[in-house]
């Protein structure tokens, strides 16, 4: 739930897998994988294996907090071999799961979006492509040249703004705290004369 943020993110192999998860999902602790063995319905069981798919969290349609949908290929993908039809037509089901730790292709850098609603007085940041340690729970900022890091407030979803009456020209640096604890700074990201619906990528190992 989160943003993706933020929220719970399943690392993908079913890569045709489409996953909405509806506001309000319970946060739960990382783990190795995404589980429904076995789904009821009923007063039935249906055997099904361990399976990876991407959840996001977004969610329009009129479904309680606490659910989330699968596309029939995802779902398919958990039934034992020739059954995947079965397991789609069982309906509505109870599976258990687990978040996954992040993890992105080799040399994945992050990623600092400004958001295109931004201004001179107005900065809305989404951080993409964490690799592992779990959702973004502070951001800061830091004007080149300047001793005070300059608090974020969260949006919604991945999106942490700062409305200041001061202009705000750049280069500035990122300092982000991830749920584990992680705090990372990444030097003079957002460059001087910054764009809206941009975005700026970290150098170096990050």
């Amino acid at each position: 739930m989160a943003s993706s943020s933020s929220s719970v993110l399943l690392v993908a192999v079913v890569l045709a897998a489409v996953v909405c998860g509806a506001h309000g999902i319970a946060k739960v602790p990382p783990g190795p994988n995404i589980t429904a063995s076995p789904a009821s319905y009923g007063n039935k069981w249906l055997d099904a294996k361990t399976t990876w798919v991407p959840l996001t969290d977004k969610n329009w349609d009129p479904l309680p907090p606490s659910h989330f949908a699968l596309s029939g290929h995802a779902f398919g993908s958990m039934a034992k071999k020739g059954e995947e039809q079965k397991l789609r037509d069982a309906g509505e089901v109870e599976i258990k799961f687990r978040r996954g730790k992040c993890k992105y292709p080799a040399g994945t850098k992050v990623n600092f979006h400004v958001e295109k609603s931004s201004n001179e007085n107005y900065l809305a940041l989404v951080i993409k492509f964490l690799q592992g340690d779990g959702d973004v729970v502070g951001v800061d900022i830091k004007q080149k040249g300047e001793d005070k890091w300059t608090e974020l407030n969260e949006s919604w979803g991945a999106v942490w703004r700062i409305d200041t009456p001061h202009k705000l020209i750049g280069p500035f640096s990122v300092r982000y705290t991830t749920e584990g604890g992680t705090k990372t700074v990444v030097d003079d990201v957002i460059p001087k004369g910054w764009k809206p619906d941009t975005s700026y990528e970290a150098k170096g190992a990050y």
